[in-house]
C-alpha cells in the first residue's frame, strides 16, 4: 500500500463527480493553512495545503496528490526571496503542467505593484498560468477558476475512458 494514494475518479455510475483537488501554497505555512481552510468553506474542492513553497516540493506534491488546481501566492516586497516572484512561480507552474498537463495553475499577488502587471499579463498570454488575481480573491473568481479545472479534470477522464475503450476494441 502507498502512502501517496492517487484519488478515485469518478465511475460515472450514477455518482456525483469528483470535485476537482485544488492545491494553495502561500508564502507562508500560515497563509497557506488559511487559504485552505476558506476553499475547504468555499466547497466544490477538495483542498490541499502545500506548506512548503520551495519548487521541487510544490511540483512534487502536486504530482502525488494529482491536483486540478494550483494557487500560488507571489510576493512582491523587497525583502522577499527570489523564489516567489512571477518569473519562478512561472517556472513552477511550467514543470507542474509539464507532469500533469491538465492542472490550472493561478497566481494569487498582493495588490500595490502595478509595475508586474505585464509581465503577469506576459505569463497569461505566453500560457505559463492560466491567470492572476491581484488583491483579494473573491469567492466568485475562485469559483469560476475551480470550474475550469473541473472541466479540464473531466475531459482528461473523458479521453481516459475512451482511451480504455478503444482498447477494449482492439483486443477483441
Amino acid at each position: 500500500m502507498s502512502i501517496f494514494q492517487k484519488r478515485e475518479l469518478s465511475t460515472g455510475g450514477g455518482t456525483e463527480p469528483t470535485p476537482p483537488r485544488a492545491a494553495v501554497c502561500f508564502t507562508t505555512s500560515a497563509m497557506t493553512r488559511r487559504a485552505a481552510d476558506w476553499l475547504a468553506r468555499l466547497g466544490g474542492c477538495r483542498p490541499l495545503g502545500i506548506l512548503s513553497d520551495h519548487g521541487e516540493d510544490v511540483i512534487w506534491q502536486c504530482e502525488a496528490e494529482n491536483v486540478d488546481l494550483l494557487l500560488l501566492e507571489t510576493d512582491f516586497s523587497p525583502a522577499a526571496e527570489d523564489t516567489k516572484d512571477v518569473s519562478a512561480r512561472c517556472d513552477i507552474a511550467i514543470e507542474v503542467r509539464r507532469r500533469l498537463p491538465e492542472c490550472k495553475v493561478y497566481l494569487a499577488c498582493e495588490d500595490g505593484c502595478p509595475e508586474k502587471l505585464p509581465a503577469l499579463d506576459k505569463a497569461v498570454e505566453l500560457a505559463l498560468i492560466d491567470g492572476y488575481c491581484v488583491g483579494s480573491i473573491t469567492p466568485q473568481q475562485m469559483r469560476t477558476w475551480l470550474n475550469e479545472a473541473a472541466e479540464a479534470m473531466h475531459r482528461r477522464e473523458s479521453r481516459r475512458d475512451w482511451t480504455c475503450r478503444q482498447d477494449v476494441l482492439s483486443d477483441e
